[in-house]
């Protein structure tokens, strides 16, 4: 379902430049495409699942893909718009499935690793380092 205008950030640079930029790992042109798609990708998934607690998650979600999408020649020949939506239904479909059928869904540890590399692809949050203990023989 197509989202109101309203929920759209203006900018000066289209949401195809942003995808662009995107695809050569802008983390800035990140930013600024998520900042302005972000309510519009929320609304859409929100009015979906009627649940703004599982629109958070899956919002998150969409960016994520959107960020590892981007580099993948096909995402520059698509209208920016319509991509994010489109890939926003999806994830909206596969969460509505998750819940109404027999499929097990991922849970929170999915939800949270989803924000975390949402944080890390904003450029907002370092990325985890992985924790390991070295272990040395005393003698």
């Amino acid at each position: 379902m197509p989202v109101p205008r309203i929920y759209v950030v203006p900018d000066t640079e289209s949401v195809n430049d942003l995808v662009k930029r995107i695809a050569d790992r802008d983390q800035a042109a990140f930013r600024r495409f998520h900042r302005r798609l972000v309510r519009a990708v929320f609304a859409q998934v929100c009015e979906s699942l009627g649940s703004p607690a599982l629109a958070v998650a899956v919002t998150r979600a969409v960016f994520v893909e959107v960020w590892r999408l981007a580099p993948m020649p096909a995402s520059r020949q698509l209208d920016g718009t319509a991509w994010v939506t489109a890939i926003a239904a999806r994830r909206a479909a596969d969460r509505l499935r998750g819940i109404n059928g027999p499929t097990p869904t991922l849970g929170t540890a999915y939800d949270d690793l989803l924000g975390r590399e949402l944080a890390v692809a904003l450029g907002t949050e370092p990325p985890a380092q992985p924790r390991t203990s070295f272990h040395t023989p005393t003698e």
